[in-house]
This record gives C-alpha cells, sequence and structure tokens, in this order.
C-alpha cells in the first residue's frame, strides 16, 4: 500500500504527538514535584508587591548520641519519646521514627519493647542493636 504525501504528515504529525505523550508522562512519574510545580504555575498569583517567599528552612536531624551516652541517661521510655529522640537511637531514621509513631498512635501505648518488631521497617537485627536502649514504663 503506498500512502500520499497528506497521509504521510499526518502519520508523522501522531507519531510525533504520541511520543510527545509518553515523554510526558514518564517525566511526570520520574519528577512528580517538578512536574506539580510546572502544571500549576499559572495557577500561582504572583504580584509585583509581594515580598518574596523564604526558602524553607533546612531541618537538621537530631545528633546521634552512642549507646554510652543513653545508658548513662536511662533508656529511652518508647511510649513518651519524640520524633527527635527516637532519631537518636543508632539505625533509626526519620522514616522509621515516624513509623513507630504512628503505630503507638494506632494502636495506644506500647506493652512491651518487642511490640517494635511489628513497626514496619523495624527487623529483628534492628531491634537487638537498640533493645537495651529502649524502654516501656507505665
Amino acid at each position: 500500500m503506498v500512502y500520499r504525501r497528506r497521509e504521510l504528515w499526518l502519520l508523522l504529525l501522531l507519531t510525533v504527538g504520541l511520543g510527545v505523550g509518553v515523554a510526558v508522562s514518564e517525566f511526570k512519574r520520574g519528577f512528580p514535584d517538578l512536574a506539580e510545580r510546572l502544571e500549576n504555575l499559572d495557577t500561582e498569583a504572583v504580584s509585583d508587591h509581594a515580598a518574596p517567599t523564604p526558602a524553607p528552612a533546612f531541618t537538621a536531624r537530631p545528633p546521634k548520641l552512642s549507646e554510652a551516652q543513653i545508658k548513662l541517661a536511662g533508656p529511652l521510655d518508647l511510649n513518651r519519646a519524640t520524633t527527635d529522640d527516637l532519631q537518636r537511637l543508632p539505625g533509626v531514621g526519620p522514616t522509621l521514627a515516624g513509623q513507630i509513631l504512628r503505630a503507638r498512635e494506632r494502636r495506644g501505648r506500647f506493652a512491651a519493647t518487642e511490640d517494635l518488631l511489628t513497626v514496619p521497617g523495624m527487623g529483628p537485627r534492628k531491634f537487638e542493636r537498640i533493645r537495651d536502649l529502649v524502654s516501656v514504663q507505665e
């Protein structure tokens, strides 16, 4: 089958349009934050007199404590610990600290330190590493 020149141009345009659509969807999947900012760019109200918004402040992670420092201060009570307190434990970052707090909110107080094993992201090795550094008090 032989295509005429108009049909070839139409096929070429359809192919280019499909390629652009695939590229945009891959961009959105790879860079969701930037894609959202670009999509909302025309809806943001920009005023000539408005003061520029300050950049979000960098939030530093709390310094990790050594096991000796934690033992001197006493074990950390899982039922009273904040996110910063939990992040000071070895092997516990912001994600795991958040998971521990969400587990505490969902089920209520921890009854035993072994309850940490039910928290997503807390494995047996990590638990053994912090077992002596945490406690559950009434």
